[in-house]
């Protein structure tokens, strides 16, 4: 019978810590030990004597961290700026929407998530400038 315990996977596979196939087979060993001997997966796991854990938290503090942390950017923080600085700031963020574009096609690494916002900050930006201009 094969050790499938978390700290003698290293032992059964050779394979390198790097390779994704490798963190795979760790990880489907140790969900398949976990599945074999349910009081290990119901053992506590160790943690600093410091640290909070989302069991012992109220519901209220569970919900305020399952919030989504990537939001739009919103239309308060620009109306503080005078027309120069929006102009700047409509200026720097279609900028940053060229080097996203290109970076795509340079196959660099991009957040995809980014382009949106871009595009949603230099509507924000435009719109504000527009309703100066008109008034």
């Amino acid at each position: 019978l094969l050790d499938l315990r978390p700290r003698a996977l290293h032992c059964i596979l050779p394979l390198s810590s790097s390779s994704l196939h490798g963190r795979r087979m760790r990880s489907f060993l140790l969900a398949l030990f976990c599945l074999l001997s349910p009081a290990a997966a119901l053992r506590a796991p160790a943690r600093a004597p410091g640290a909070l854990s989302l069991a012992s938290a109220p519901p209220a503090a569970v919900r305020a961290t399952a919030s989504p942390s990537m939001a739009l950017p919103s239309f308060a923080d620009a109306k503080g700026l005078t027309e120069e600085e929006l102009l700047q700031e409509i200026s720097n963020a279609k900028k940053e929407l060229f080097m996203m574009r290109k970076n795509v096609k340079t196959r660099q690494q991009v957040k995809p998530h980014l382009f949106t916002h871009t595009k949603h900050r230099v509507s924000q930006l435009q719109t504000l400038l527009a309703q100066r201009q008109a008034a």
